[in-house]
């Protein structure tokens, strides 16, 4: 097994404190998991520019592919901080339903849960998609972070308070 090449630590360090700038300024948000959904906020390429990633021939294509992977993994670290409902300041989150799991309005807004997993989620609606809040809880049936898809139910399938699952758009219950 070859050793890991230390300049991928070394560029995730320069990039990885160049993201945390942007969350903090409210540029990104927090529990972004992803360096694909960086590309949604702004251009994540200018990250790999300002830390000198070369990109000159195949080998500097592996690196830079091994560089947003790392900062993937790091993304997903658990313990960084992540948004969630009543406490997210990003516009592009929501983090809320007003659909019971029986399909009935709500009067005012609860918390989103995925419906694959419970786990609280939100749409964002820069990704046009669902996220778990928390980017190191893992993938599940419905939410996929790297997949682009939301399983096979799309991306109305959530669970609000309660035992079952309502489609947010419908509010019919789904089985």
């Amino acid at each position: 097994m070859q050793p890991p090449d230390p300049r991928v630590a070394f560029y995730a360090d320069h990039i990885m404190t160049e993201i945390n700038g942007d969350i903090a300024e409210g540029i990104v948000p927090p529990g972004v998991g992803n360096f694909a959904d960086l590309h949604r906020y702004l251009d994540a390429n200018d990250y790999l520019e300002d830390a000198a990633v070369p990109y000159r021939n195949q080998a500097d294509r592996d690196l830079v592919s091994a560089v947003q992977n790392e900062v993937s993994r790091r993304l997903r670290t658990p313990g960084r901080t992540f948004c969630t409902y009543r406490r997210c300041a990003f516009n592009a989150h929501d983090h809320t339903t007003t659909v019971s799991p029986n399909g009935q309005h709500l009067d005012s807004d609860v918390p989103l849960h995925c419906g694959g997993c419970g786990q609280p989620a939100h749409y964002d609606a820069r990704l046009e998609d669902y996220r778990h809040d928390d980017p190191a809880v893992p993938d599940c049936f419905l939410i996929r972070r790297d997949s682009g898809g939301m399983g096979r139910f799309g991306p109305h399938h959530v669970r609000a308070p309660g035992d079952g699952c309502a489609d947010s758009t419908s509010g019919q219950e789904i089985p």
